[in-house]
């Protein structure tokens, strides 16, 4: 949805929120805190709190209990599967097109395309939404997944470095950037360019706040509007955007957060936020091939479009 002119309105007038994110704070994330950051949500009356969630499944199960949180993010995947259950949720905007996770290993082990798989060590972590990703990229390229030897491994690069899997699976702005801007010589297979192509990070709202409450559904039009402008701060000025974050997060070292926020901002299609039919049917038709959707959903019920 484009993003409309929005007046300045006095402190007094600034309505509280508190918007849950599904993860930690990450680069992945940098357009909620910029849209903070930069008075987007000031200025349309909003005084927004940002709060760190425990997985995309876990925030649509709770925007859609919508007691504590009503709005935020999620993945696309967890958005669909959520309503095949019918949760109460629906995506106002998508903010990464194309999904983000990648296939990451040595260099030296040459794994850029689907088949340098056969023969390999796959490191999974149990539960992620990127093991289904990667089942939906070997049902993509036909490969024989007896082929490939899958290992259970937790959510750090450790298993890769000590050389116990080839590779690894995690979004490209997170690990893989991490290792890349420590000097390690990484290479990465983006998985949405080998047939999987599914929506990712998207903005979830309160189905019940989006119908039936005529304040929730403007106050969740402004949220879109001001994340809409933190992504487009990311995307055109990531540099500057790198050193909000930085000021913001000090652990994290600068050189990480300027890759990857050239990797969040080349990941932004234009226009930002935009979701269409032919995508969410596209993502839709990925999950059905997996068998993760608990009934046919369709591009109708997952998302509310112009």
């Amino acid at each position: 949805m484009a993003a409309a002119a929005v007046p300045v309105r006095g402190h007094a007038q600034r309505q509280r929120l508190d918007l849950l994110l599904d993860w930690k704070p990450a680069p992945t994330y940098a357009g909620f805190y910029v849209a903070r950051e930069i008075e987007a949500f000031k200025r349309r009356g909003l005084d927004v709190r940002i709060v760190e969630g425990h997985g995309v499944n876990v925030a649509a199960e709770m925007i859609a209990a919508g007691k504590e949180y009503w709005i935020g993010s999620s993945s696309a995947s967890a958005t669909a599967i959520g309503r095949s259950r019918d949760l109460a949720i629906r995506s106002l905007a998508v903010y990464y097109r194309r999904t983000p996770t990648v296939l990451y290993s040595r260099t030296e082990d040459r794994i850029d395309a689907p088949r340098n798989l056969l023969g390999k060590r796959v490191g999974l972590v149990q539960g992620s939404t990127t093991v289904d990703e990667y089942h939906a990229l070997l049902l993509a390229n036909r490969l024989d997944r007896t082929r490939i030897k899958e290992i259970d491994v937790d959510w750090d690069s450790k298993a890769l470095l000590d050389r116990k899997v080839d590779a690894l699976l995690d979004y490209e702005e997170i690990t893989p950037a991490q290792l890349q801007s420590q000097g390690n010589r990484i290479a990465v297979m983006r998985i949405a360019d080998f047939g999987v192509r599914i929506y990712s990070l998207n903005l979830l709202v309160n189905e019940m706040a989006w119908t039936s409450s005529p304040q929730r559904k403007q106050t969740a039009q402004l949220v879109e509007e001001a994340v809409q402008e933190g992504y487009q701060f990311v995307r055109d000025r990531p540099a500057e955007a790198a050193t909000i974050f930085c000021r913001l997060f000090p652990d994290f070292s600068p050189r990480y957060v300027n890759l990857s926020m050239q990797i969040v901002s080349r990941q932004l299609a234009l226009p930002i936020g935009n979701q269409t039919r032919i995508g969410w049917e596209d993502t839709l038709k990925t999950l059905s091939s997996l068998r993760l959707l608990a009934r046919a959903v369709s591009a109708e019920e997952v998302a509310i479009y112009d």
